[in-house]
This record gives structure tokens, C-alpha cells and sequence, in this order.
């Protein structure tokens, strides 16, 4: 049985963000011409999403002293239409929109990756404030109700206070701190920005803030000292002593309705880190997780939540049921019944195309780590043929397939995600999890290996000579994701004792050779092309 680890958990959160009135989920069914309905994140909804150039936009603030919203996202993330099906959505967020210059960026359109770099965007959905002097104000994370995420956006706009000049005034001059501070530091996007905090910050600023801000906001003092928590979690492998945490906060937020739901991004996917941290004996403890989970599920349903999220309230349950030496076989029938109503209504309840891409995602996950891997595979596969991007589920069904041990199954599920892709960052991002898929599951086929990786190279070759922004190949997500690739077939051939990547890295140079001197394109893909191309640091 699976686990929900710290590196799921984290890769999860980024996969849930979120939430709003259910409803909202089952709007009549969309066009499926991807073009027309992403091309500015269903504009028919009222926002007014600028036409031009992000310098354009950010010229355009200057000039009319507005701030900026910038969201980064792309058509086949599952957070990401969460998003647009949510907050985007909000009579609030669209009356909010008046304030700002709205910034779409899908992460397949010209430059996109460029722009990603340059303001440090990670993943997939980024949303961003900017002054209009073009500083960066905050990121604002999902998994939030939409009375909550308006009301943090309107503060931000509000104060413009940068949220790396507020973690220095935490740092320093924590009296100078003003109460709307402390909630922009509260929801912070930590989780998508590694810059923000100095290196090495102790986990417990974030404990001294929550005991500060207790009394005038107890949400945001909840939030606070989650945070802590889960920093102080992520630190224990490196910490050359465990420290153990206070649980009397947790134990009041637990007992207060309104709190959980406040804080549901952190109480949903981070059950198995806190619960690590807690200053607890055994019994103690045992009697924290059965509050715990209970008050989950009784709040999963409450329509504040959105269908989404409102499955997430079983991750406590399960991550506790499961963990641990003596895991148990399977869950008890009572609760495999409950698990499958929840994902059957929302199955049903969710009929838009583009709404469905998080939520299936979603239902999908909770089979799968409830034990249910069959119902998993076969929500999926019916999926296909209503999703607005079914690559994304044929990546799910190969990972299914390759945990069953079905390993060629899930190569041919990788082939088919990367041969049905379209869009040239996401068309990378698929073949190379293709190649990788090939190089971990069946390195002895290297031909085909070498072969598909140089198609890669080879179709981004083809965008250069058309014209295409290919300097984006080197740039953001893309950057990263080659720079995988390198490593992992520079260390393949090392390995299998071949010599294959001779076109590979032909090609490579060649694009090299085509980006500006002195870019940063330039000096990443010159990274790429060290002679020991496995000591390429990810």
C-alpha cells in the first residue's frame, strides 16, 4: 500500500489548490477546441485579460498606477483548471479584476518560459502581484475558499507591501508589522517560492508570528504556526537533533470548524509531517489523529469547499490508517463504501471537461491511495475520451501499470501521453518523461532510447528554423526538464557502456550556438554541455 510521503504530499498540494462553492463545477458543457477556450482562460467570464506583451503590461501599469496579477499556468494541470473553475469564475475576483491588469500566461505560448525564469515561477499554477513599479508583492496560494482568497488579494492591492520586506521586518522589526502583514504572511505561497525566506531561516519565526497575531486573527495565527510545522518537518532528515513541537495550537484548531477550514490546505496534505513533529506521547497522539480525521470528515461535504477539495478531507484518514510498520491490507468495508460514494457523486457532479481535469485527477488519487487501484485505472481510462487533455491521464495510467509491475504497459501509456501532447513546452515535457520512463524501466532498448530523444531535440530544431521562440527551450520549465534529460542519458550511455548520444549532442550544440550571447539561455544551455554531463547539478 502506498504511502502519502513528504514528497507526495508536496508534489500533491501542488495538484489541489483551491476552493469554492461546488456548483460551480457543473457548468453546462464547453467547445473542445482548446485554442478558443484557453486562449484567455474562458474570457467570457468577464475578465479582461491583457492582449499584449508582458513588458506591454508592465509599461501600461507604470503608466496608470496599477498593480499587476499575473497567472502562470497551462491547459493540462489539474490545479490549474481548478483555478479558472473557481477563483476565475468569482463575481468577486471579476469586480477585484477592475483594480489590476490581469496577466494570462499559458506555458505552451511564445515565451512564456522566459518570463517564467525571469520572475522565478516553478510549477504550474503561479499566480503573482506586482506593484505597479513592478515589484513583487506576493503569491497567492490555492486551496482556499473564495471569500478567503478575495479578501487576501484586496489586501495585497491594498498595502503593496512586498512579502520579502515583510520577512524582514519579521526577521528584525517584528512590532513594525501592520495585522494585514501577518495574513499576507499567513497565505504566502510558500511552497512556490524559495527565495523569500533567507537560507537557513529557523522554522520558529513562523511560531513567534502565530503567537503574535493569536488574539487579533487566530486564522492567520493557525496558518502561522501550521507553516512551522511542516518547515520544521522538511528539516528533520538535515537536523542533527529532532526537535518536537508544541501540539496545543493544532489541538484548538481542530476544535474549531471555522479554523480547519481555514487552514484545509495544511490539515488535508501535510496529516503524516505535523503529526511527526508533535511533542506527543504514543496515546497522546493516537487521540490527536482520531480528532483529527474525524473532524475532517465531518466538515468534507461543507459547501465552502470545492468538490475537490471536499475529497481531500479523506487524506488525514488514510495517511494515518496506513502508516506506520504494521500496515494494515486493505481499509475496512465501511470506509471503502464511503470513499467510493464521495468519488462517484463527484464523478457525477462534475460534468465540464475542463473541471473535470482536477477533480478527476483528484477522485483518481484517493483510489488509488485508498487501495482501490482497479477503480483507479478504470475512472481513467473512461476519461479519455472526455478530457481536454487525456495525456495528462495516460501519464496516471502508466504510473498505475508500472506499480502493478506492468512495466511494458506503462512504457506504452508513456508513448501514447507523449505521441497525443500538443503545445511545445508540455510536447517536451511528455517525450522526455517518455525517454526517462525508457531509461529506468528498459535500458537495454537503446536504440529506440537514443532515438526519441533526438526526435526531441530534432522537433526543437524544427520551431527554431520556423521562426518559433526557441530560446524559451533553455529557459524555465523547459530548461529544467532538459537539463534531466542530459543527466539521465549521459549517465545511461555511461553506465551501458556505449557511445549513442552522438547526434544528441550534436543537436544540442547547434542550439546553443543559435541563442544570444551572454543570455541566460546561453549559460544554461552551456551547462548542458559540461563534459561530464552526469555532474550536472538538478
Amino acid at each position: 500500500m502506498r504511502k502519502l510521503t513528504l514528497g507526495m504530499i508536496v508534489s500533491l498540494i501542488l495538484l489541489c489548490l483551491t476552493a469554492c462553492n461546488p456548483a460551480l463545477d457543473s457548468d453546462t458543457e464547453q467547445p473542445d477546441e482548446t485554442a478558443q477556450i484557453e486562449r484567455h482562460s474562458n474570457e467570457g467570464h468577464g475578465i479582461p485579460w491583457f492582449e499584449g506583451s508582458v513588458a506591454e503590461a508592465f509599461n501600461l501599469a507604470a503608466a496608470a498606477n496599477k498593480p499587476i496579477f499575473m497567472y502562470w499556468g497551462a491547459v493540462w494541470c489539474p490545479p490549474c483548471q481548478e483555478i479558472k473553475h473557481t477563483v476565475f469564475k468569482s463575481p468577486e475576483f471579476i469586480a477585484q479584476s477592475k483594480l489590476f491588469i490581469p496577466i494570462y500566461l499559458d506555458g505552451d505560448t511564445e515565451r512564456a518560459q522566459s518570463v517564467g525564469e525571469e520572475f522565478g515561477v516553478k510549477g504550474y499554477p503561479t499566480m503573482i502581484i506586482f506593484s505597479p513599479q513592478g515589484e513583487e508583492v506576493t503569491r497567492i496560494p490555492g486551496g482556499i475558499d473564495i471569500s478567503r482568497y478575495n479578501s487576501i488579494l484586496l489586501s495585497s492591492l491594498d498595502t503593496l507591501r512586498p512579502t520579502r520586506m515583510l520577512v524582514q521586518l519579521a526577521l528584525n522589526s517584528p512590532d513594525q508589522l501592520l495585522a494585514s502583514d501577518f495574513r499576507q504572511l499567513a497565505y504566502y505561497s510558500w511552497g512556490q517560492d524559495f527565495e523569500a525566506l533567507p537560507v537557513g531561516t529557523d522554522p520558529i519565526l513562523f511560531s513567534q508570528l502565530a503567537e503574535r497575531v493569536s488574539n487579533q486573527d487566530p486564522e492567520a495565527s493557525a496558518r502561522l504556526y501550521l507553516q512551522y510545522l511542516v518547515m520544521l518537518a522538511a528539516g528533520q532528515d538535515e537536523a542533527k537533533t529532532r526537535q518536537k513541537a508544541d501540539a496545543a495550537p493544532l489541538t484548538r484548531i481542530l476544535a474549531a470548524p471555522e479554523l480547519i477550514i481555514g487552514t484545509w490546505d495544511y490539515l488535508a496534505y501535510y496529516a503524516i509531517e505535523i503529526a511527526s513533529v508533535l511533542d506527543l506521547d504514543a496515546l497522546a497522539l493516537a487521540r490527536l489523529q482520531n480528532q483529527w480525521q474525524q473532524a475532517m470528515l465531518d466538515l468534507r461535504h461543507n459547501k465552502r469547499l470545492s468538490t475537490a477539495e471536499q475529497l481531500a478531507g479523506w487524506f488525514p484518514y488514510l495517511g494515518f490508517y496506513f502508516d506506520g510498520d504494521a500496515t494494515p491490507a486493505t481499509l475496512p468495508t465501511a470506509q471503502i463504501t464511503a470513499i467510493q460514494l464521495d468519488a462517484e457523486k463527484a464523478n457525477q457532479v462534475t460534468r465540464n471537461a475542463y473541471a473535470r481535469q482536477s477533480v478527476v485527477n483528484q477522485i483518481s488519487y484517493l483510489l488509488e491511495t485508498a487501495g482501490l487501484q482497479d477503480e483507479a485505472k478504470q475512472l481513467l481510462l473512461a476519461e479519455l475520451e472526455k478530457s481536454a487533455a487525456p495525456y495528462y491521464f495516460m501519464s496516471n495510467l502508466a504510473a498505475l501499470a508500472e506499480t502493478a509491475g506492468s512495466i511494458d504497459e506503462a512504457l506504452e501509456w508513456r508513448l501514447k501521453a507523449y505521441q497525443s501532447s500538443t503545445g511545445q513546452a508540455t510536447r517536451l515535457q511528455w517525450g522526455v518523461s517518455y525517454v526517462r520512463s525508457l531509461i529506468r524501466l528498459a535500458p537495454q532498448r537503446q536504440e529506440e532510447i537514443s532515438q526519441t530523444a533526438l526526435a526531441l531535440m530534432n522537433e526543437l530544431s524544427q520551431h527554431q528554423d520556423s521562426g518559433d521562440a526557441i530560446v524559451d527551450a533553455f529557459a524555465g520549465r523547459n530548461f529544467r526538464v532538459l537539463r534531466r534529460l542530459n543527466k539521465d542519458l549521459h549517465a545511461w550511455q555511461t553506465a551501458a557502456g556505449i557511445d549513442l548520444l552522438g547526434n544528441f549532442d550534436a543537436r544540442l550544440h547547434t542550439l546553443c550556438s543559435r541563442q544570444g550571447t551572454g543570455s541566460t539561455q546561453m549559460s544554461n544551455c552551456q551547462s548542458l554541455l559540461a563534459s561530464d554531463a552526469s555532474d550536472v547539478p538538478q
